[in-house]
């Protein structure tokens, strides 16, 4: 009987741990509406990023490619994770391109809309990532990169804003 209990509780146990862990093969799609990390009880970041979001076009027409590069401040600023949407308001827009057999990134389809976020396959440390997104057709609108950044298991940043793009 004890060692019935026992088994019990120890497989309790690792039930109640496992959600704790984090993502190291990329965020779940369950990640998509409010971008946070299932990082166990660890919060968001409340100090300022120090990463920035770099976009190479402040204005795209339907089906232009947008090079899309995240940076850390200093070589310390590294990447283990990330998760980023091109969105206007609070809705997903465009798709992202990544080959399938890219090392590093994949793409997820959140919403229902194929490839509209991108995140990262493992949890490499870099200090800079960069990919490339397509600007939907038929969108004229004010758009903004929005990417989770994470630096460690319980060090990230949620939902930062790059500047304003212009679809056109």
């Amino acid at each position: 009987m004890a060692n019935r209990l026992a088994r019990f509780l120890c497989t309790l146990a690792l039930l109640c741990i496992s959600p704790a862990f984090g993502y190291p093969t990329g965020a779940p799609e369950s990640s998509c509406v409010d971008m946070t990390p299932g990082h166990g009880g660890n919060v968001a970041q409340e100090f300022p990023s120090p990463y920035v979001i770099n976009l190479s076009k402040q204005e795209l027409r339907a089906g232009e490619t947008l090079t899309i590069t995240v940076n850390g401040n200093t070589d310390e600023d590294i990447i283990k994770g990330l998760l980023c949407q091109v969105r206007v308001g609070e809705t997903p827009v465009g798709s992202f391109d990544v080959p399938a057999d890219d090392e590093h990134l994949k793409v997820l389809d959140c919403n229902n809309s194929k490839a509209s976020a991108i995140t990262h396959r493992k949890a490499d440390a870099s200090n800079v990532v960069s990919f490339n997104w397509i600007a939907p057709q038929g969108l004229k609108d004010q758009a903004r990169v929005f990417c989770t950044i994470v630096k460690s298991f319980s060090v990230f940043w949620v939902k930062q804003p790059s500047a304003s793009l212009t679809l056109y």
